[in-house]
């Protein structure tokens, strides 16, 4: 079983023998990663877009949505940062950070499959409520991996958690309402 799908079944243990592994972290493996995310989101972008996969218009989503795992990598590395009792280097535990993207990855996938392939759309309120389970999924992931490969306490890791999410929901909800207009459309119905 890959170790992205061991690990989305079984963090705790799945973290545990990926640490016991000799150190293979290098900026290139963790780059690797972050590369990895950016192609998946932009190939799936693009295909909910355009409904087909033209290699010009794949290579612009990629470049165009490549600032979320970005911004993820940078969220990554202040979560990281604050670790002072972990023992791997900075590059491999941002690649076993990133190996727990599966939860969002499905969620991706499965969304804009539905969405591309069936002729009744996905209801706003139940692709919002859908971001629940990746979410949920994910902070449990992100629990062993702040336990497991940072060291840290109990206590420290939900101070982790809690400051992931929190930039991390930060920043999704930001994008939105940049994107959305809905900054304009929300000072405009209180009179500002």
């Amino acid at each position: 079983m890959p170790p992205d799908l061991r690990l989305a079944l079984s963090p705790t243990k799945t973290y545990c023998e990926l640490i016991a592994e000799p150190e293979r972290g290098t900026w290139l493996r963790a780059l690797e990663r972050i590369a990895f995310v950016a192609i998946l989101i932009g190939t799936a972008v693009t295909l909910s877009s355009a409904r087909r996969l033209p290699p010009g218009l794949v290579l612009m989503g990629i470049v165009c949505w490549s600032f979320v795992p970005i911004t993820q990598w940078l969220i990554g590395l202040v979560v990281i940062g604050r670790a002072p009792g972990r023992r791997l280097s900075v590059p491999r535990c941002l690649e076993l950070l990133f190996a727990a993207h599966l939860p969002w990855s499905l969620w991706m996938l499965v969304t804009i499959g539905i969405d591309t392939f069936t002729p009744v759309p996905i209801p706003l309120v139940i692709q919002v409520l859908s971001l629940l389970v990746p979410a949920v999924w994910t902070t449990i992931i992100l629990s062993a991996f702040c336990r497991i490969v940072l060291g840290c306490t109990p206590a420290r890791a939900h101070l982790l958690i809690v400051a992931h999410q929190a930039m991390t929901w930060t920043a999704f909800f930001g994008y939105v309402v940049l994107v959305s207009g809905l900054w304009p459309r929300v000072l405009a119905f209180i009179g500002a």
